[in-house]
């Protein structure tokens, strides 16, 4: 059902009762197969912005600062704000497609309505495959925070069964917290994203007067050369901005979060006012927190660790935190990172739920999942499966290749968002020139972040190895399931018909 984004949200309700009503009089259960305007429009703007802040700052400054700093050095705060770049223009793509077409289905949807079923069909399999690889980030990313915060270091050894313990533990409490409404989803959002915020921007500001004094002092050289190699000396300004677009590339899925807004746009309030603003509102926050995190994190210790000794990579942020508050401050980061990943992961899992709610809906994955919870109304099942299988991809496989299987990724995905703006642009009344650039900026990256894992494979990096050979067969399978499952879907209704 196709509405407009001028109805109120007074006119979607009573619509969206009236398709009830016609259901229950067919004999549909309320758990069964449902109308479109089953999901209830409880999510007012500090929601859907609590949804953008808790999928987009999680995994990616905590976990990612350390792997994209390791590379780019202290110019991955270029990147970070390349990275705030971009998605301001995807950004504008996606509250344009958001307020067009208000689904559950978000990105799928706006795919489709551009390039029809098929495609849309296996681009929504792959923004399933994002989904699942970015919660695993984010269940990763709290694992390992979390034991190497408990663990002594005489037990360190032992910091992989533990962070897969804790992983697992956040996965079963978030999927618990999403199985029981929509508004209490969102309460929980407002409260975690709130706490990691105050964290974050209470470690700025207790770090940065110490790290001014770092950049005044001749002999510490944290953030100099601010271009540097990863033996931290100065290559030409060339190469060190382009060393930090491909750190832009290998972080990037620290700016997803904001797709995950428009998958609630069936559930947000006045969306013609709050999707934008929420949508905005998610990166240009993030984007500013990213920019002084890096700074004051890079100002206070040498970046250089995280190249040499990849594990450290994974709680940078703790570790660049201890040179400047002690003990002290690599408990206080590390909470804020378990905040931060816990609203990621909550975040992501709700978003995914409503797009696979969706995709059912439109007979691209089994029908099943479009099964509502009577009580609850959140599509169960479709939480349900998500969770499990994140668990098996976060206990699989490790940081590095999670975070560059995500960012390659939501780099297509984004590319091909901002095209679909481009080709809806009439009816979405979008600018041309912003989407294009979009575009470009996008595969741009894509083809950098291609080339860098190509030239780590002849360092015989294994985990670049392991997505570059993932990733082709990824989407390879995305669109061969999207195909058979449609095709299987129009036989099944031509028998039932």
């Amino acid at each position: 059902m196709d509405e407009s984004p001028h109805e109120s949200t007074g006119q979607l309700e009573l619509k969206r009762k009236e398709d009830q009503s016609s259901s229950h009089s067919h004999g549909v259960s309320e758990t069964g197969i449902v109308s479109e305007r089953e999901l209830s429009r409880e999510l007012g703007f500090k929601e859907a912005l609590s949804i953008g802040l808790g999928g987009t700052i999680g995994g990616g400054v905590f976990s990612v600062l350390g792997i994209a700093a390791g590379f780019a050095g202290p110019a991955v705060i270029l990147s970070f704000a390349f990275g705030g770049v971009l998605a301001i223009l995807i950004g504008y793509s996606y509250s344009k497609l958001a307020l067009r077409f208000q689904s559950a289905g978000g990105s799928y949807t706006f795919a489709k309505e551009a390039f029809g079923k098929y495609f849309g069909g296996a681009f929504g399999w792959l923004l399933w495959t994002g989904y699942l690889v970015s919660c695993s980030l984010y269940a990763y990313t709290f694992g390992s925070f979390f034991a190497h915060m408990v663990l002594p270091e005489n037990l360190l050894h032992h910091s992989n069964l533990v962070s897969g313990v804790f992983a697992a533990v956040l996965i079963i409490l978030s999927t618990i917290i999403n199985l029981v409404g929509v508004k209490e989803t969102g309460k929980s959002q407002n409260i975690i994203v709130l706490i990691k915020v105050i964290i974050l921007v209470g470690f700025v500001a207790i770090t940065i007067p110490a790290v001014i004094k770092n950049i005044i002092d001749p002999n510490i050289t944290y953030l100099k050369p601010f271009f540097a190699d990863v033996d931290g000396k100065p290559p030409n300004i060339i190469t060190g901005l382009a060393m930090a677009v491909v750190g832009t590339s290998i972080l990037f899925v620290a700016f997803e979060g904001m797709e995950l807004i428009p998958n609630a746009s069936e559930e947000i309030q006045n969306p013609e006012k709050n999707i934008p603003r929420s949508i905005y509102g998610t990166v240009i926050i993030a984007t500013i927190i990213y920019i002084l995190v890096a700074f004051t994190a890079l100002g206070g210790t040498d970046y250089t660790i995280f190249a040499s000794d990849p594990e450290k990579a994974e709680y940078a942020l703790a570790i660049a935190a201890t040179p400047i508050l002690g003990a002290a401050g690599f408990i206080i980061v590390s909470i804020g990172a378990l905040f931060s990943t816990a609203s990621a992961f909550n975040a992501s899992l709700f978003g995914s739920s409503r797009m696979t709610y969706v995709m059912a809906r439109d007979r691209i994955f089994p029908r099943f999942f479009q099964t509502v919870s009577k009580k609850s109304r959140v599509p169960f099942i479709s939480i349900l499966t998500i969770s499990g299988i994140t668990l098996v991809f976060t206990l699989v496989l490790d940081l590095a290749q999670i975070a560059q299987l995500a960012s390659s990724i939501f780099l297509i995905l984004f590319a091909i968002i901002s095209l679909s703006s481009l080709v809806l642009r009439k009816k979405i009344k979008a600018n041309f020139i912003i989407p294009l650039l979009g575009f470009i900026m996008a595969l741009s990256l894509l083809g950098i972040f291609i080339w860098h894992l190509i030239n780590q494979v002849k360092q015989d990096d294994t985990n670049a190895r392991v997505t570059l050979i993932l990733l082709p067969i990824l989407i390879v399978v995305m669109i061969i399931g999207s195909i058979v499952t449609i095709k299987l879907q129009e036989r099944s209704k031509k028998i039932s018909g």
